[in-house]
């Protein structure tokens, strides 16, 4: 049944599958854009929030949802989500890990264009400079070592595709057991140590103040000469793009592939990374993929639909929020 009153808020557009099934339980209002204040304007009759980019969701927002029962996002991250002030105020914060495999071979397709540089040969081709193929040679993947930095549900599928690829696998994660390690033929080691040895580095940690500028002007020049580093986590684990290019610059990275960026979009196309011949780029899409997408949104929409009818979800970050004496309810 419908409320005319109350509604689920969407921070920007989202995918048809949310509205045909949470549309039937409250009208979705989708607002003209995530600044604060229009989100503020919003929320006092919000009792879902559907959060999707990076606009923040703190104590404040929640304080203006006075009807707000619980918070979604539609994939794995959800650094923009105070936890902490959600969980305080008894408020449950729905996600959907559900994008392993998309990023699993989003991750490798990146990875096999920058170390078989098939942009720079479909150039060749197209402009004629066939002879190039004489001289030139591409990278091989079999034998080589990937590391990956984050061992979570993504970082394990990126590793069983390595192993299809015939590559050795190292991993630093501090909160993944050497047991789960094994279990994709991983061995875990320092950061320092795991860039030193790999030929390719594929970043997958979460976000958070930990590991914000985990690859830094320090520890970027203790890279193998000659590796490849993707990143398909978060932009923040980058310190920043100048540092990506000066090792590009000197040969210390043979190529950059990158997802996602500190700013999205970046506020700065300028800047001589995106210019650079060993840089590949793609505006945080390559693993929303038509089947991980829905697998995401039928996920957010059964969980939400579980909370709103007094249900545990399947995907919670703060499930101690259902003990609690606060736990606000329809």
């Amino acid at each position: 049944m419908t409320n005319k009153q109350q509604h689920i808020l969407a921070t920007v557009p989202i995918d048809s599958i949310a509205h045909e099934e949470l549309g039937q339980l409250y009208p979705i209002v989708t607002a003209k854009d995530d600044a604060r204040q229009t989100l503020l304007s919003l929320m006092p009759d919000t009792i879902c929030l559907i959060s999707r980019g990076m606009a923040p969701i703190n104590g404040e927002i929640m304080d203006a949802g006075r009807s707000l029962l619980v918070i979604t996002r539609t994939g794995a991250g959800y650094e923009n989500i105070d936890i902490a002030a959600a969980t305080k105020r008894g408020i449950p914060v729905v996600y959907a890990p559900l994008l392993g495999d998309a990023v699993a071979e989003a991750t490798f397709a990146m990875i096999l264009a920058l170390t078989k540089r098939l942009f720079y040969w479909h150039e060749s081709l197209i402009t004629g400079k066939w002879d190039r193929r004489v001289r030139e040679r591409t990278d091989d993947l079999a034998g080589k070592t990937i590391g990956i930095i984050g061992l979570g549900k993504i970082g394990r599928e990126v590793a069983k595709r390595g192993i299809a690829f015939g590559m050795n696998i190292v991993a630093s994660d501090p909160y993944v057991a050497q047991e789960v390690a094994k279990e994709v033929s991983a061995e875990l080691k320092t950061v320092d140590d795991l860039l030193a040895c790999s030929d390719v580095v594929s970043l997958h940690a979460v976000s958070t103040a930990e590991t914000s500028g985990l690859i830094n002007r320090s520890n970027i020049f203790k890279i193998k000469k000659g590796a490849y580093l993707v990143n398909f986590a978060r932009g923040a684990l980058i310190e920043n793009l100048d540092i990506l290019y000066d090792a590009l610059r000197d040969g210390r990275l043979a190529g950059v592939g990158l997802d996602v960026f500190p700013d999205e979009p970046p506020k700065d196309f300028k800047h001589p990374l995106f210019t650079h011949p060993n840089f590949i780029g793609s505006p945080h899409v390559l693993a929303s993929t038509a089947g991980a997408e829905a697998r995401c949104y039928r996920s957010m929409c059964k969980d939400v639909i579980s909370v709103l009818h007094g249900y545990r979800p399947k995907w919670c970050v703060n499930p101690e929020v259902f003990e609690l004496s606060n736990l606000r309810r329809r």
